[in-house]
């Protein structure tokens, strides 16, 4: 889907549903959704890269490498996640990247340990590689948050989007020029994408860093309560979410091969681009949501962008499912042509999971978080009884139906309770073909508009 008819649909969608022209914040929402545009677009050729060099096991391997970061961060993200964008305003500087940068360390040493303890399959010198680069993402991800709370989203963004662009760039010089063919081209590239952007965050919150010996206040419990008790209620469905979306690498890892988690995690990471329509136009949903105290128009906002959201990420999705499989042997290179049949059975989770994060941040909004957790947990609990059953007997196959599954009982918890409480029928979701004039109408409209606006 072209970027520009995606950033004309949004434009329509946004001020349609939300009903007011707030263009600084409209330009910071385009500017969030174009990062991420930008960002998977990176993403995608670095799984190019990686694939056609590395073949699928060396891809499989990168992606538990990944993953296995991904999994440290949510213990570390407990007092370094979002917790600090809310309490960035509200403690210095100092005693919050004091107290996260000491729980980062912490925990990566803990569970660089454990990893080495209970995943043997992992070459003990990943491990270790795996610990320092997830603290040294941590640091990172530290400054990107309170970029957030200070509300400077485009220098976020700046800071979001140069960590592809450097481990691409680290990648084509060590496989393309280098002619290299080992994982450590991949982890070279990540100390230089970590790295690189906790340095250009250390420079955007430069005033910040400089005044940090002014700060005289040794007491810091005040600020280490306040950040585990918002990060710890925070982090526990995400880390319950973690294995809902990735437990599946791991029983391919243990039952198969890691090759094979190679070919299933490009098929998953494809189709769960999908995901950038809905969380963009999520993004607009919390704020306002969030903001609003009449909670029957909250719901009929919601019931609105997730038809929306269904419409146009119904399109892309049948778009990537009529690619045939030559077309990802092309692209991937010859051991990857199952990913066309994965991807279709993909498919139905991957749509209905748009529902569940429009719904998702519905409940996020009203301060209702419980709901996410408690629809992660029935995943879950798919998750495991499928993949456990399923990916033993019928490999990558067994894998996409497992995410297909629990991807969909996730939809289908918010929803029954959300038309419990908000009295809308089924039918509601369903779009009208007077909706669907009217939205092809206002797209017309913003096309036909769109050249001669000058903001």
């Amino acid at each position: 889907m072209p970027l520009k008819f995606v950033g004309i649909t949004l434009n329509f969608v946004f001020l349609r549903c939300i009903r007011v022209n707030d263009k600084p914040v409209f330009k910071k929402i385009l500017n969030t959704f174009g990062t991420k545009i930008l960002a998977a677009v990176l993403n995608f050729a670095i799984a190019i890269i990686i694939s056609q060099t590395l073949g699928d096991t060396g891809k499989g391997t990168q992606a538990l490498l990944l993953t296995t970061i991904s999994f440290i961060l949510i213990f570390s993200d407990i007092i370094c996640g979002a917790s600090i964008i809310y309490l960035a305003p509200r403690h210095s500087f100092k005693k919050i990247l004091v107290a996260s940068t000491v729980w980062a360390a912490l925990i990566a040493l803990i569970m660089g340990f454990a990893i080495w303890l209970f995943y043997p399959k992992l070459a003990p010198d990943l491990v270790a590689h795996v610990a320092i680069l997830s603290f040294i993402s941590s640091l990172s991800n530290i400054n990107f948050r309170f970029l957030v709370g200070k509300e400077e989203i485009k220098k976020a963004n700046y800071n979001t989007l140069l960590q592809p662009v450097l481990l691409a760039l680290t990648l084509v010089i060590y496989y393309i020029l280098l002619k290299r063919t080992d994982i450590y081209g991949y982890v070279t590239g990540l100390y230089a994408a970590y790295g690189g952007t906790f340095l250009l965050g250390v420079w955007m919150l430069r005033k910040e860093y400089a005044n940090l010996r002014h700060d005289t206040d040794k007491d810091y419990k005040p600020v280490l309560k306040d950040l585990f008790k918002y990060g710890f209620l925070n982090q526990t469905g995400h880390f319950v979410q973690f294995f809902n979306l990735r437990l599946s690498y791991y029983l391919l890892d243990k039952y198969i091969s890691v090759g094979r988690v190679g070919v299933f995690s490009n098929a998953l990471s494809l189709a769960e681009a999908i995901w950038i329509i809905s969380n963009s136009i999520a993004l607009v949903q919390y704020a306002r949501i969030a903001n609003a105290d009449d909670r029957k128009y909250s719901q009929k906002l919601t019931l609105d962008l997730t038809k929306i959201c269904l419409l146009i990420s119904a399109i892309a999705i049948v778009v990537l499912c009529l690619l045939p499989a030559e077309f990802y042997v092309f692209v991937f290179g010859k051991d990857f042509g199952e990913m066309a049949q994965l991807i279709r059975i993909l498919a139905p989770g991957i749509l209905l999971y748009c529902v569940f994060l429009i719904l998702g941040h519905y409940y996020s909004g009203i301060g209702r978080y419980q709901m996410n957790t408690f629809a992660a947990l029935c995943g879950l609990v798919v998750t495991f009884v499928c993949g456990f059953t399923l990916i033993p007997k019928y490999d990558v196959t067994g894998a996409a139906i497992t995410s297909a599954v629990s991807y969909t009982v996730n939809a289908v918890f918010l929803f029954v309770f959300f038309v419990k409480e908000s009295h809308f029928k089924g039918r509601d979701f369903l779009l009208t073909k007077s909706e669907i004039q009217n939205y092809i109408a206002g797209l017309k409209q913003q096309f036909l508009k769109q050249p001669t606006e000058n903001e």
